[in-house]
């Protein structure tokens, strides 16, 4: 195969290529170094293309013949345009390999398409534009609107310093020991952003879009260090045996001494989960039959509130944290999973109409890319329309 003599849209229908898709090996590599080398320029644009991977269930076992047949079909109508004709001789098992890999390179093909000619530039201009606001409230009740580009002091009326803000970051001092007087600050973070601080015993809190969080200015001496999250917050503890630290949420606390973790309790999700990255940390029930139940949990595991259980299992960590990165992860997640982070990370609503949509499983990492972007991937592999207005994306089923 020489690949001077092929547009990137021809592999799509040549079946010695998609059994090399299926079978990758160092020519796979250097078909690309080779082709690049002729088009540096496009360097940047495949490689955000590779990083745009959205494809579900494509292993053999997982794929319903339904779904297989529907995202094919799908596939080849978007291509009606490049691609004149695919032959799939038979039904085999190793034919139907190739049909898969197919479906994964039409994907594929389709991202580095949509870059090239510049229907995914990243400098357009968002279509909302409303601006939310994060706010800190005050122990007296005051609210202070939060500049994430700024750098600035919180004060109290008395003009007496509460807090330093370094843009995005809050930072608390260690102060008062023998202050007998906890003070509350309580920091909101609305969809669209992102904020950190560092509370006075030097744990870093990383909180996710839509998210609340109240804790002291500062810790007492010998008492025990606790916080009320709603929402979701990647926490970073301090060690100290002395003062245990727990995350109170409405259904499930995670307490610990010193370890990494993170919760996502939005009381709109009817879950509550804990992560926990390293250290070691329990959950407890607070509400129903077994209210106060202790279950310890180990680094890679997730404890999951749900129904009045708390289920544990070894996870993939990384999907789990990754927002703190800036990152949208998406590991077999239904389609109805993923518009609640699209919403939060975006500062949108998404009325989803087409029902069946909701049931399909995407799997993908996105950085930079828009929302527009990220839903003309989705439509490759299942058709549907959407509208965007004011701050409303609207999806229906494609006729």
């Amino acid at each position: 195969m020489k690949y001077k003599n092929y547009d990137i849209e021809d592999f799509i229908a040549d079946e010695y290529f998609l059994k090399w898709v299926l079978d990758p090996d160092p020519m796979t590599n250097m078909f690309w170094e080779n082709w690049l080398a002729d088009y540096p320029n496009k360097k940047e644009e495949v490689d955000k293309a590779k990083r745009l991977v959205i494809l579900m269930d494509y292993d053999e076992d997982k794929l319903s013949s339904q779904d297989f047949d529907a995202m094919w079909r799908n596939i080849i109508e978007n291509r009606r345009d490049t691609v004149k004709e695919i032959k799939l001789r038979g039904k085999s098992k190793k034919l139907r390999y190739y049909s898969v890999a197919a479906v994964f390179l039409g994907l594929f093909v389709g991202s580095i398409g949509l870059y090239l000619t510049g229907a995914f530039s990243l400098s357009e201009k968002s279509p909302f534009d409303h601006t939310p606001q994060i706010t800190l409230q005050l122990q007296d009740g005051t609210v202070k609107v939060l500049d994430d580009a700024a750098s600035n002091v919180v004060t109290k009326a008395n003009g007496n310093v509460v807090v330093r803000q370094e843009q995005n970051v809050l930072h608390y001092e260690d102060i008062d020991e023998d202050s007998k007087l906890l003070e509350y600050n309580e920091l909101n973070v609305p969809y669209g952003k992102k904020f950190e601080l560092l509370l006075s015993d030097g744990t870093h809190v990383f909180l996710n879009s839509g998210s609340k969080l109240r804790y002291p200015v500062n810790f007492l001496k010998n008492m025990p260090r606790d916080v009320y999250l709603d929402g979701e917050a990647y926490f970073a503890v301090h060690k100290d045996k002395a003062r245990p630290f727990t995350v109170m949420t409405h259904d499930m606390n995670t307490r610990v001494h010193g370890t990494e973790f993170n919760v996502s309790s939005y009381k709109n999700e009817n879950n509550t989960s804990t992560v926990l990255i390293e250290g070691s940390v329990d959950v407890t029930m607070v509400n129903g039959d077994k209210a106060g139940e202790h279950i310890m949990i180990q680094p890679g595991q997730r404890a999951v509130y749900e129904n009045d259980v708390i289920e544990v299992a070894e996870v993939n960590v990384q999907k789990y944290v990754s927002w703190k990165d800036g990152k949208l992860y998406f590991v077999d997640d239904p389609f109805n999973v993923m518009v609640k982070e699209l919403e939060r990370h975006f500062n949108v609503e998404i009325d989803n109409r087409y029902e069946a949509l909701n049931h399909k499983k995407f799997t993908g990492t996105f950085g930079n890319e828009s929302l527009d972007q990220i839903l003309q991937i989705c439509q490759e592999h299942t058709s549907f329309n959407y509208t965007m207005a004011d701050n409303k994306i609207t999806i229906t089923e494609k006729e």
